[in-house]
């Protein structure tokens, strides 16, 4: 018998305006366990900065109200006030100011249909998207994503839609392996227009979200999308913007080999 973290109750309550006070106890529970390994792990990765470091009703993979509770990871809040200080949003000077859905995102996210973790990278996260094209437009390190991407696992999904559902317009990690794939599916790519997600979905009954597995699978995602968040994550020692050419692989024509 599988025994959930999350029972369908749980996922039931979702549908409805308030949620339980049990639910959001179990969240705020798996929101502490996961917080500890990242800072067992000593990433540059922080809880969503307001406590009760969750997010009910909204989410990063859309821009408007979700039927869900977010976990959000990301920069921290004094990294962000600086990036959109510098996307020109002179006003903000607290936490409280930031939009936390302008800066790249590890989400847990948990729906009425679904429990998913992404990175989510939204179109109002521009900085860190031209970040990105800048980076992938140098040769060397369009291959280094390639081989964060093969490590990922092959149940990775790779798209750049929008909202809480997955859509069938995606690719596989394992797909993306194939020579060319990942070219091909970039050189589509526009950024401060679409959004970029990569994760894994699971279905409420999934025997992974078992309560004795789901710390340790959740940690292994997060494990596996941390090198893809740390790629294209703008920092003054990981900065692309001067390499970011008009068409994303090509500048002028050339490939940049820098």
């Amino acid at each position: 018998m599988n025994l959930s973290y999350f029972s369908a109750q749980d996922h039931s309550d979702l549908r409805s305006p308030m949620q339980s006070d049990l639910l959001l106890d179990k969240c705020a529970e798996l929101q502490k366990a996961l917080a500890r390994r990242v800072r067992e792990l000593a990433w540059d990765l922080h809880p969503y900065w307001e406590r009760p470091h969750m997010v009910v009703g909204r989410c990063a993979a859309a821009p408007g109200a979700c039927a869900s509770i977010s976990l959000p990871f990301l920069r921290s809040k004094e990294q962000a006030i600086a990036i959109e200080r510098m996307m020109g949003r002179d006003g903000v000077s607290a936490p409280s100011s930031v939009d936390w859905r302008r800066h790249p995102v590890i989400e847990l996210r948990i729906t009425p249909e679904h429990v998913a973790i992404e990175l989510v990278l939204s179109p109002t996260a521009w900085w860190d998207q031209r970040n990105l094209v800048g980076k992938v437009s140098v040769a060397r390190h369009r291959d280094t994503l390639q081989s964060i991407l093969a490590q990922m696992g092959g149940d990775f999904r790779f798209g750049f839609w929008d909202g809480e559902s997955l859509s069938d317009a995606h690719l596989t990690s394992r797909q993306l392996a194939r020579s060319g794939a990942l070219h091909e599916l970039m050189s589509t790519f526009g950024d401060g227009q679409d959004w970029l997600r990569v994760g894994v979905w699971y279905a409420p009954e999934d025997a992974r979200l078992s309560s004795g597995t789901l710390v340790g699978e959740l940690g292994s995602r997060l494990a596996a999308l941390y090198p893809l968040y740390a790629y294209l994550l703008w920092t003054s020692s990981n900065n692309f913007h001067s390499f970011h050419p008009t068409n994303i692989w090509l500048a002028g024509g050339r490939e940049v080999q820098a």
